[in-house]
């Protein structure tokens, strides 16, 4: 039997943050995807609001 666990993440941060942030989450990529069992991890930006991110 095979088990998916799906995550959805809400990050929000400080409007002076935001380009740091997106920084800091876009480093942590490449490193989830090569974990074992990881199937899909994606990074998105919310269009109406720049300091909202999804994985």
């Amino acid at each position: 039997m095979t088990t998916e666990l799906i995550i959805v993440a809400r990050i929000e941060a400080k409007p002076d943050q935001t380009d740091l942030v997106k920084t800091e989450l876009i480093r942590l990529i490449d490193p989830t995807r090569e974990e074992a069992g990881c199937l899909q991890y994606d990074l998105h930006q919310d269009n109406n609001n720049p300091a909202v991110f999804l994985f």
